[in-house]
């Protein structure tokens, strides 16, 4: 392996930017955060909600049916 001089370096490496924003370079702008990753807190809210109503329903219909066998049992 030999040793590289200072001139061994290659141009590109030296060579301007062509990638480089700059005034004259137009970019389109970026989409704001909400539309490029949208938010699922209103879906989970109302899956959080109706399962609230269906566990509320569930426990009004086996409470009821809980009455009404003490009630028929003569409890």
């Amino acid at each position: 392996m030999g040793k590289r001089g200072p001139d061994s370096a290659s141009p590109a490496r030296f060579a301007p930017d062509d990638r480089a924003d700059g005034p004259d370079r137009e970019t389109p702008p970026l989409p704001p955060r909400r539309v490029k990753f949208p938010s699922s807190r209103i879906q989970i809210a109302r899956w959080f909600y109706n399962s609230l109503i269906v566990l509320f329903l569930a426990l009004m219909v086996g409470l009821l049916m809980y009455g009404h066998w003490i009630y028929e049992n003569g409890g």
